[in-house]
């Protein structure tokens, strides 16, 4: 016996063919299913969303990884191993897991692969049980349109990132003016980075750092920062280029975005007694940012001094109480504060060097022969690039092929029929759902 307020209607035609085609499928599922028992369990294992959420956690925790751990590649060489040798037991650790450069690592591969199959498997399943392509017709066809684009380009994009993560190569380059690197090199300040699948080759190109070009405001505040590249391969010219920030130089697939610069003092260093040379370089100072100056400081880890030497510049400088005030960042006046600690840290000698001048500090003498521009290039090769880019914008038109129909939907005011005892719904505009008084139900066919 119905209770008051229900309203009884018959299947429709198309439900009850859809019925039968439901039917069909599970009876043909369950023929699959022991005549291949393997191939079942495999293919459902496959397509499982368990499987998918799994593996969407593990890439999150790799993202985590990637920017809380340093990353080989995206740092300077220096600040890297100096974290590694700050944690010790971290590094031995993580190290092996390959994750200071998890983008590159077998588990993210792994895991980039796994998605796109479960993405395919899930895909394929759906279409064989609506019956191949021919789910594609009829009145809904732009929503299933849709449905279908959306994850072909879910599995181009896990294609591109995976094409990404294998074959990409990156690093970061720092270079002085008149410098030359190659980027194969794999210690000093060049490292370019390959992925799993990308052959090795030595000597594929030179770079060459010709000039920098800065300029000031107020000769402070840098508004506009140029680099000249030269290219070369095999001892000859292969292209020149200028780079600026946002604005990379692209030559044979590579791309150079600059990253910051710097100053290198040249600096010559002698025994103060018997006048053996020690030392003579471009010294590459990092750039601090205090507020809104900029600080240009380093230690010289060098083997043969007793003590920590700290040289910081002043691009242009001013006295002011017997104390060096820094005036600005154009080079116009510069000096270099070198200063002497213990092993507590404790400043024991320090002096002012001008360019061109001399200092002795114990047992060294210091010259500052000249000062040079350093630049820091992010060096990019991602053949995957392309390939995400396009699964991006082919997913974007999948979501509107998608969801456009159900907006008339959503917002269509449909009337509701009456009930069994002549109540009428009312039918309201909520995010398409209708809230109406009275239930329907629905009778098995009858024979």
């Amino acid at each position: 016996m119905l209770r008051k307020g229900l309203a009884l209607r018959n299947p429709s035609e198309g439900e009850k063919n859809k019925d039968i085609v439901t039917r069909e499928t599970l009876e043909e599922e369950h023929w699959m299913s022991a005549r291949y028992p393997f191939s079942t369990v495999l293919l459902n294992g496959l397509s499982s969303s368990k499987l998918a959420l799994v593996l969407v956690l593990l890439l999150i925790l790799f993202s985590i990884c990637g920017a809380v751990l340093p990353q080989e590649g995206m740092m300077d060489l220096s600040g890297f191993d100096l974290w590694q040798a700050a944690h010790p037991v971290l590094t031995g650790g993580l190290k092996p897991l390959g994750l200071f450069r998890v983008f590159r690592s077998w588990p993210f591969l792994a895991t980039i692969f796994l998605l796109g199959v479960n993405t395919l498997t899930c895909t394929v399943l759906h279409l064989l049980r609506e019956g191949g392509f021919s789910f594609l017709k009829g009145p809904r066809a732009i929503e299933r349109v849709g449905f279908l684009l959306v994850h072909l380009s879910l599995m181009a994009l896990f294609s591109g990132g995976f094409w990404s993560a294998a074959a990409r190569s990156d690093g970061l380059i720092v270079l002085t003016e008149g410098q030359r690197g190659l980027l194969a090199r794999h210690d000093g300040s060049f490292r370019l980075l390959r992925g799993r699948f990308r052959p090795e080759r030595d000597g594929e190109f030179l770079v060459f750092l010709k000039k920098v070009h800065v300029e000031y405001e107020r000769k402070r505040y840098p508004i506009a920062v140029t680099s000249n590249l030269e290219i070369l391969s095999h001892g000859r010219e292969a292209a020149e280029g200028e780079v600026k920030f946002n604005e990379p130089f692209t030559h044979d697939g590579l791309t150079f975005t600059q990253r910051e610069t710097g100053f290198s003092p040249r600096l010559v260093i002698h025994y103060a007694g018997s006048g053996r040379l020690l030392l003579d370089s471009f010294v590459a100072l990092k750039t601090f940012g205090k507020g809104g100056e900029r600080e240009y400081r380093d230690f010289l880890p060098l083997p043969f001094l007793k003590q920590r030497v700290i040289i910081t510049l002043y691009p242009s400088f001013s006295w002011d109480n017997g104390t060096v005030r820094k005036a600005g960042d154009e080079p116009d006046s510069p000096l270099l504060l070198i200063e002497m600690e213990d092993g507590s840290g404790r400043v024991v000698s320090h002096g002012q060097l001008p360019a061109g001048g001399r200092l002795a500090l114990g047992e060294y003498s210091f010259l500052f022969a000249g000062l040079r521009r350093w630049a820091a290039f992010q060096v990019v090769q991602d053949p995957g690039y392309p390939i995400v880019m396009v699964s991006l914008w082919l997913g974007m038109g999948a979501l509107v092929l998608r969801y456009l129909p159900d907006l008339g939907r959503w917002f269509r005011e449909e009337p509701v029929r009456r009930g069994a005892h002549g109540e009428r719904g009312k039918a309201t505009r909520t995010m398409g759902w209708r809230h109406e008084k009275g239930i329907e139900v629905t009778l098995p066919p009858t024979a």
